[in-house]
């Protein structure tokens, strides 16, 4: 009777140990893996009254995790609207935005072309 006390009290103890340790391990674990995409919005002249609650919901929603981005929203504005970079450096010091210059090539996929052998 004692060895299956023993026995099941053993199993109990290897069980608790390994969640134990599995709890410290995913303590370690980054919030955020950057997969190597990047979340860039192009803002056309004149967006700066609906910028805000953009960026805002962007975060409250957790896209920029969800997509596995590098955390950062890049976001491309004309450097002239000084209403939009007024509101950009008030956003700055609460989110990860950053503003991408206005000469930059991009890429932008429209629509996806059937492959056929």
């Amino acid at each position: 009777m004692e060895i299956l006390v023993l026995t099941v009290l053993s199993i109990f103890a290897f069980i608790g140990m390994s969640f134990t340790i599995l709890y410290f391990l995913s303590l370690n674990k980054s919030t955020c893996e950057d997969k190597g995409i990047r979340l860039i919005l192009y803002l056309p002249p004149d967006f700066s009254p609906k910028l805000e609650g953009i960026v805002r919901q962007i975060f409250s929603e957790s896209i920029p995790r969800s997509l596995m981005t590098d955390g950062k929203v890049y976001l491309m504005v004309s450097g002239k609207d000084t209403e939009t970079m007024r509101i950009l450096e008030k956003l700055r010091n609460m989110y990860p935005v950053e503003v991408l210059p206005e000469q930059i090539s991009y890429c932008m996929i429209t629509k996806r072309e059937k492959i056929t052998d």
